[in-house]
């Protein structure tokens, strides 16, 4: 009986070092990928934004005082998630004179939003324009709360993900980062 508890113990132990392990591979490989330099743009959305498909690249989002990139997708759904950003199909495109949400998970690619500050920069980078924002206000909300989805009367951009971060499971609450539009950069013809 006691030589069955043992092995009972080792199992676990073991289980736990391969979480461990399979969690700290997992966060050197989101961090090696948000770590490169910014995305190389594909010119296959030349043309409207209005267009993409659920699953397309629109863009990246890069973070120069993190030193970070992160592919942004068309949509929300887990598989995109698992790539990167996502941009939720009812709010704004980039470019449009309204509330832009972008979302990503809390222990991958958007964990890093807990250490944005006040006034950095958030660049939205599309193949045709770069979307310079300004960080103005960081808010944690219900989750169920839609009030950061509601339109607004100009540029707005919005990154959004479960919060707390370090809760494990569905977390509660959202950790909400709102950005104003500072600057475009056409980058057709350049």
């Amino acid at each position: 009986m006691k030589n069955n508890s043992k092995k009972l113990g080792q199992l676990f132990i073991l289980i736990g070092l391969l979480l461990v392990l399979y969690v700290f591979a997992s966060y050197r490989e989101t961090d090696t990928i948000t770590r490169q330099p910014a995305l190389q743009q594909s010119r296959q959305m030349t043309g409207n934004l209005q267009m993409v498909k659920p699953g397309e690249k629109i863009g990246a989002i890069i973070i120069p005082s993190k030193k970070k990139s992160i592919p942004v997708y068309e949509g929300t759904s887990a598989k995109i998630l698992e790539k990167g950003a996502g941009h939720y199909r009812k709010s704004a495109l980039p470019g449009e004179n309204n509330n832009v949400v972008l979302s990503g998970h809390r222990d991958t690619y958007f964990r890093f939003l807990k250490d944005l500050a006040k006034n950095d920069s958030v660049i939205l980078k599309t193949s045709e324009i770069d979307y310079e924002y300004k960080i103005t206000k960081f808010s944690i909300v219900a989750s169920n709360d839609t009030t950061i989805l509601s339109p607004k009367s100009r540029p707005i951009l919005t990154l959004t993900t479960c919060y707390p971060f370090s809760f494990i499971g569905n977390a509660p609450k959202r950790y909400i980062v709102t950005a104003e539009l500072v600057k475009t950069s056409d980058l057709v013809g350049k």
